[in-house]
């Protein structure tokens, strides 16, 4: 079996999430491997981001222990300590979108839809190509997921060039 080999985009994305780091940053980001799947029992946010051209989700996904290290949670309340990690994670997986779309310099115009959370698992049907990085954010490891269309039996490079996408995002305008 061979190895996942990331796509254009995916490494756009990972070189995204890297320019949030910086040397004295507390949220450094490295790869630890690639993968073609979605492990279940992680949760964490998704966003899509669409244009003329292309429509694609992008998730950022931990266990709950690993989210409250991202974002330092010490409340001992259980209902509130999940309420700031739900916010937490989408804030987190829509700045990351904002820093994909700063990679993207082919890209007119990206919309960037509303940020979700999922817990559980999801399920991408054969339609769907999914791309994912087991990365390490700080000290706390993380899953970064990439959804795709998947053009008629073609892997994600094909996939991208497939044109006229559409989606129902919000109309938020990622500044450039």
């Amino acid at each position: 079996m061979s190895k996942p080999v990331p796509s254009a985009t995916m490494t756009a994305l990972l070189a995204g999430i890297s320019s949030l780091s910086s040397p004295g940053a507390r949220l450094s980001c490295r790869v630890l491997a690639y993968r073609e799947s979605i492990p279940p029992g992680l949760s964490g946010g998704y966003v899509s981001l669409t244009s003329e051209r292309r429509a694609l989700q992008i998730g950022l996904l931990s266990d709950i222990l690993g989210w409250r290290s991202l974002h330092g949670v010490v409340e001992p309340d259980e209902a509130r300590a999940r309420d700031e990690v739900i916010e937490v994670a989408r804030d987190l997986v829509t700045v990351v979108a904002h820093a994909f779309a700063g990679e993207l310099l082919d890209e007119p115009a990206l919309s960037i839809g509303l940020p979700l959370f999922v817990e559980g698992g999801v399920l991408a049907g054969p339609e769907t190509d999914v791309q994912a990085a087991d990365i390490v954010l700080g000290s706390t490891r993380a899953l970064l997921v990439l959804l795709t269309p998947r053009s008629e039996g073609c892997g994600a490079a094909k996939a991208e060039a497939k044109a006229g996408a559409t989606s129902v995002a919000l109309g938020l305008e990622v500044p450039r």
